[in-house]
């Protein structure tokens, strides 16, 4: 991919990690991803700069709006709506760097322990409602593939403060489609950031964002194209200098 927000930044990457998590994830290797992400993650060195959080609202560019994914877990807005101030920080420039008409909107930011907990237990729940022949153990492993966990090797990006889930809005502030038909793809296609199958507008929509946030320095989660970060474990886990900043904020302890 020859973009904007990856030049001048793959000298930083691990690309050969990236490139084993990546063929791991296509294989299905559910067992096989976690235990080389969390080998990877075991040596991030966590030095927690002390930095606090924020609440968005108030704190971002009057452009950027918030439309939260509703989660089948109870918890106030407010209590999602934060993010380290340096984050919020750069969240303002990649606003800015964005072309018009578009515009950013926050779809999710800080998740405590006790809410990512409840989220565990409601997709288990779900997935053996689903598929009764599938066990308590499966159905963790697969759950923990796209939803970092609070006893993790190291904390989750969205408990840091440092991660968030982002799409694009046009000027009117209504949400542009970015995901794509899911009578057509599976949801692991629909989810990638990058899928050259996918309609070229939906390519387009997501390049936009991920040269305006990759520009700032945030580092896409490729099997999620909303999810951002910088300065957490996972930022740093896919770089060649594996120093995060950002552990659980001191003021959530």
């Amino acid at each position: 991919m020859s973009t904007a927000g990856q030049r001048g930044r793959d000298d930083t990457l691990d690309l050969a990690l990236i490139k084993r998590l990546k063929e791991l994830i296509l294989q299905k290797e559910y067992r096989g991803y976690l235990d080389a992400l969390n080998l990877a993650l075991a040596e991030v060195r966590i030095e927690e700069c002390g930095e606090s959080l924020v609440p968005l609202p108030g704190a971002l560019d009057p452009r950027i709006s918030f439309s939260l994914v509703e989660l089948n877990v109870p918890v106030a807005a407010e209590e999602r709506l934060l993010l380290r101030v340096s984050v919020a920080e750069m969240l303002n420039a990649a606003q800015r760097a964005l072309p018009a008409p578009y515009r950013l909107v926050v779809r999710d930011a800080f998740r405590s322990a006790a809410m990512v907990w409840r989220l565990h237990h409601d997709y288990v729940e779900r997935m053996k409602e689903a598929d009764p022949a599938l066990d308590d153990e499966t159905a963790d492993i697969k759950v923990r593939n796209f939803l970092a966990m609070p006893d993790d090797p190291v904390p989750p990006g969205h408990m840091t403060g440092a991660a968030l889930d982002v799409v694009l809005a046009g000027e009117d502030g209504e949400l542009l489609p970015m995901k794509g038909d899911a009578s057509m793809f599976s949801r692991e296609e629909l989810m990638a950031t990058f899928n050259p199958d996918l309609p070229p507008a939906i390519q387009q929509l997501r390049q936009v964002l991920y040269d305006a946030m990759t520009g700032v320095g945030f580092h896409n989660y490729s099997r999620e194209y909303w999810h951002y970060s910088y300065g957490d474990a996972y930022w740093a886990v896919r770089r060649q200098e594996k120093l995060a900043i950002y552990g659980i904020p001191p003021s959530t302890r």
